[in-house]
């Protein structure tokens, strides 16, 4: 991390003003790769060099490095910075300055990621005075409440996922789905639960973060759903990738004499080149951010088809169509969440061949197979999660996940914290709303308590790996 700040920093010397524009653009595309070169090396070059040995194709097999704790999030925001100087977003920082705004700890291992317009100016000198008492308050019970999702939630739900993706190919149709469904949740809660820490960490200095996730699960189609889901990822794919993505194809069509507006693209040729094509390069992309392995690979091109999908009904159905009008919520709410449930089982089975087989298994394809009581590996779920090992109560559980995703407020809701130019909606506990009362005080304490009594020795954010 350290070598890669000083390294970014002095390419960021290079692209002050008074360069010479042509030096500037030589330098960014330098330094973007060697970035991606650094990123490259601990991430995808021995799975790469062991896929041509699993394959016949070397002798040798290579053993993966150990992956910097948080270096995608690290690298990808220290490319930003470059990008947003070169454009003249950001202002050139000192040293210290600028190395506090790459290492501030609570974004640092799993995001959000930062932009630095939005952290830079919150650091300045004359702002930091000292802890204010308000944030403080609000952060503790941010952070509280995310790892209440965490440990009580995440962690509680996680072995029913992991002994089914470990062992695919003992699973019945009924321990697969509840598999599927278990790892879903656990990593919406795990996920939503590092958010809420980060940013209740980040409010305890009086630093203010964006939004990272707002109940994805309540979309309504997979264009919502990213823009719910991983927030700043989705805003760093458009900026960084999709847009340059999008302008170069443009500029292929606009020097072959085609048209690039709006109604060009609801040709079929215009979709295909304006709208498909950059949408599946940059999930692909996505996809590979997320691993070396072939099933990250399917993750993304499944993203990006669920997308051009998602545009080509809004592109050739408009709104105020009939089949808009009468296409119900719910129905559209549980369509998105299947998609992605598909999508999840690459994301987190070994390779696609078990993916495929699991898939499989959960159409009932393979049979029926053995019932959910009688899955060999039951024994190996902790005595913290034994309610997992009967199918009533492990379906209970999931159910009140589901509730708890799409019947009550969000943290930030509760917290009275929203994104700009969102209304609170009604909920079924509308009085549900935080306040720094004696009350709160007591319910946070003893919630922080239980989940300290719960904290596993190996518990790990399922983020910290990408």
């Amino acid at each position: 991390m350290t070598a890669s700040i000083v390294m970014n920093y002095l390419f960021a010397r290079m692209l002050g003003e008074g360069k010479p524009e042509a030096s500037q653009s030589r330098w960014l595309v330098i330094a973007i790769l060697a970035n991606l070169g650094l990123l490259g090396y601990y991430k995808y070059l021995f799975p790469f060099l062991n896929f041509f040995h699993d394959h016949g194709v070397t002798n040798h097999a290579f053993a993966n490095v150990v992956l910097p704790l948080g270096i995608s999030f690290f690298t990808f925001t220290q490319i930003a910075y470059l990008i947003d100087l070169r454009q003249q977003i950001a202002k050139r920082q000192g040293l210290l300055p600028y190395s506090v705004f790459v290492t501030f700890f609570p974004h640092l291992i799993a995001g959000p990621i930062i932009h630095p317009r939005e952290l830079m100016p919150q650091l300045d000198e004359d702002r930091i005075r000292g802890l204010d008492a308000g944030d403080l308050a609000l952060g503790v019970s941010w952070f509280v409440m995310g790892l209440a999702k965490k440990v009580l939630i995440a962690d509680r739900i996680a072995p029913l996922s992991d002994i089914v993706f470990h062992n695919p190919q003992s699973a019945g149709i009924v321990t697969a789905w509840l598999g599927a469904l278990a790892y879903s949740m656990q990593l919406y809660f795990d996920f939503s639960g590092y958010s809420d820490m980060a940013l209740g960490l980040a409010r305890m200095f009086s630093i203010e973060f964006p939004f990272n996730f707002n109940s994805p699960y309540k979309s309504q189609g997979i264009i919502e759903f990213w823009q719910r889901w991983h927030m700043t990822l989705s805003r760093y794919l458009n900026e960084y990738l999709y847009t340059p993505i999008l302008r170069w194809t443009n500029g292929r069509r606009i020097s072959a004499g085609k048209k690039v507006s709006r109604k060009a693209s609801a040709t079929l040729e215009g979709f295909t080149s304006m709208v498909a094509f950059p949408v599946i390069m940059t999930m692909f992309l996505a996809g590979i951010w997320h691993g070396a392995g072939m099933q990250f690979v399917m993750f993304g091109v499944l993203q990006g088809l669920y997308l051009t999908v998602n545009h080509a009904w809004r592109i050739f159905t408009p709104q105020g169509h009939r089949f808009h009008r009468k296409v119900p919520a719910p129905f559209m709410i549980a369509l998105t969440f299947v998609a992605f449930l598909i999508s999840l089982v690459f994301f987190r089975s070994a390779n696609v061949h078990e993916a495929v087989y699991l898939l499989q298994t959960m159409c009932g394809i393979h049979g029926r197979g053995p019932a959910f009581d009688a899955f060999p590996y039951m024994k190996y779920i902790p005595p913290t999660s034994r309610f997992l090992s009967h199918l009533s109560t492990a379906a209970l559980s999931l159910l009140i996940c589901f509730f708890i995703i799409w019947a009550l407020p969000n943290t930030q809701e509760i917290l009275g914290q929203l994104p700009k130019d969102e209304v609170l909606k009604p909920s079924i506990l509308p009085n549900l709303r935080w306040r720094p009362t004696a009350t709160w005080s007591l319910g946070l304490t003893l919630l922080f308590c239980f989940a300290i009594l719960l904290l596993d020795a190996s518990t790990s954010f399922l983020y910290f790996q990408f």
